[in-house]
């Protein structure tokens, strides 16, 4: 029995994430047919060409510079929402998750996309358990993946559910990629939301921006915009969708990951300069955000020279 793949391109799609997939894919159909395994096919459809028969998996690649994939074809919507009723494996990378969450398929699963695009997606899809944690995810026969190259660990995750974990790691040495597992949030970085209409809680941000490092005072600064304490908490909780302290939080994080990937400060340098007076306790909280220690990210996030 032969599997057939379909790669939807969809307006705005990223061509090198299609040219991508297609490679492996041609490869692992290589190691199939040396193998004497089931016959890999694939192809690219557009999707006014839609096939009437469900392949073994159709796969939404990410998008590239746009944001047409905030409005999606209905006739591909219909689609996807027919193919997941017949279990066919529905996977995206990035921004192809708005597609599937256009088709009413991702409520109760626990996904992911790009770090960037979790709010959109929360909006869209609020009964949907949204996880960017993570880079790759697994739900039946939904597997999201979150960045823009996250096409990669998408395929290699297809081929092992489909074929075998065998020959995607032997993909995965023939295009020299880790075939380990890796989290999203390594490279997430802090995105505070500012798209809203509250002008005193804009200027907070702005003034916590400026100052996180230093000992954050409630009253202090919600006297200083005006407001009252209680006042200042609704309202800034309702804009940023965080407490005034995980904001502040995660901005010190943030401002500790640059200086880890720029700078050879030791790391009880960093955690004093970024608000932190105990190092230890820096470092267990760095690695509970982060899921590594910062010597670790350093190590692996720092280029060398």
């Amino acid at each position: 029995m032969s599997l057939h793949f379909v790669i939807l391109h969809y307006p705005g799609a990223s061509i090198a994430a299609i040219e991508g997939l297609r490679e492996m894919f041609i490869h692992a159909a290589h190691l199939c047919n040396r193998d004497g395994l089931p016959p890999l096919t694939h192809s690219v459809v557009l999707p006014e060409n839609l096939p009437p028969e469900l392949p073994a998996a159709a796969i939404l690649p990410p998008a590239f510079n746009n944001r047409h994939y905030l409005t999606p074809d209905p006739a591909v919507q219909d689609w996807l929402t027919n193919a997941n009723r017949k279990s066919c494996v529905l996977a995206s990378a990035c921004a192809g998750a708005f597609y599937l969450s256009s088709a009413g398929v991702l409520d109760g699963r626990r996904v992911t996309t790009h770090w960037a695009l979790e709010r959109d997606l929360r909006t869209r899809t609020p009964l949907a358990i949204i996880d960017i944690g993570e880079i790759l995810i697994t739900d039946g026969n939904i597997i999201t993946a979150g960045g823009m190259l996250s096409w990669i660990d998408l395929a290699l995750e297809l081929v092992a559910r489909t074929l075998s974990p065998e020959i995607m790691r032997e993909l995965g040495r023939h295009f020299v990629v880790d075939t380990g597992h890796r989290e999203q949030r390594y490279y997430r970085g802090f995105a505070p939301n500012t798209d809203h209409s509250d002008a005193p809680i804009k200027h907070a941000q702005t003034l916590m921006e400026r100052t996180f490092a230093a000992p954050i005072r409630i009253s202090e600064l919600a006297k200083t915009i005006g407001l009252t304490e209680r006042t200042f908490l609704r309202r800034f909780e309702k804009a940023t969708h965080l407490t005034p302290l995980a904001y502040v939080q995660s901005l010190r994080i943030q401002s500790a990951q640059t200086a880890l990937e720029t700078t050879s400060a030791a790391v009880e340098q960093i955690s004093y300069m970024v608000g932190y007076e105990n190092p230890n306790a820096f470092r267990k909280l760095f690695k509970r955000e982060i899921g590594l220690s910062p010597s670790q990210y350093r190590q692996r996030l720092k280029r060398r020279p």
